[in-house]
């Protein structure tokens, strides 16, 4: 089985406005992020996509990127448009968030686990007991089904509990085959997807199925100065 790991990466964060080419402890967060993906030595091929010319010029550097247009309206139209131009078909595409520079082998051999039919779309999710942390509308809160399949995704904590105990924390990281991806980016948003501003809710709402396996290993996306000052910390 082939698989390619693809990295959207663009300029126009609104809470942290350049973050791909922010540095961490003297390294960019993509180049952090590249490295660590590229090192699990899981993937046949691992790109960058971008439509900004200072990430691609950075990249070429140390890595595989393809310049994207300004069209597409999230990252996985972005890997989309990328993967088209590539000359070489793969089985499985991982999107992988840019934001996360300390991505674990662990997770990404767990996305790869499942990637196999008759599953389409994968993702991961965590077991986590509550905290003030989890009420963030920035942390994605799952759903499944006695299948492993995804229910709902929302900002809310959900399942309602009286008693707020354990919850199921979405891991921003996906897996698709490349027919499906060509489908679910051709769908128009639907209706919870804009009350969540999730767009896995599109693809939910038209009937397509996104399975889920559970990992022990968390993720740490960066979104705000504070999370940078984490960061440091982390490697410090």
């Amino acid at each position: 089985m082939k698989i390619i790991g693809i990295i959207p990466a663009r300029m126009e964060s609104s809470r942290l406005p350049g973050k791909p080419l922010i540095k961490i402890d003297g390294k960019t967060m993509i180049q952090r992020v590249y490295e660590s993906v590229n090192k699990s030595m899981l993937f046949d091929k691992v790109i960058v996509a971008t439509p900004n010319m200072e990430i691609y010029d950075h990249v070429e550097v140390f890595g595989d990127v393809i310049l994207t247009s300004n069209n597409p309206l999230n990252g996985t139209e972005r890997v989309f448009e990328a993967y088209q131009k590539l000359d070489e078909e793969f089985d499985f595409i991982v999107n992988i968030q840019g934001d996360e520079p300390f991505i674990k082998k662990e997770q990404l051999t767990d996305i790869i686990s499942i990637c196999k039919e008759p599953n389409k779309i994968c993702t991961l999710v965590k077991k986590e007991k509550y905290s003030d942390n989890l009420e963030r509308e920035s942390i994605m809160k799952v759903v499944i089904n006695s299948n492993n399949e995804a229910m709902y995704f929302s900002r809310s904590l959900i399942p309602y509990q009286s008693n707020k105990k354990n919850y199921l924390k979405h891991i921003c990281i996906y897996a698709y085959d490349p027919m499906t991806l060509k489908k679910i980016i051709s769908l128009p948003q639907s209706s919870l997807e804009k009350f969540e501003s999730l767009e896995q809710l599109r693809w939910l709402e038209n009937g397509f199925k996104v399975n889920v396996k559970i990992t022990n290993h968390d993720s740490f996306s960066i979104d705000t100065k504070e999370d940078l000052i984490l960061a440091e910390n982390y490697l410090n």
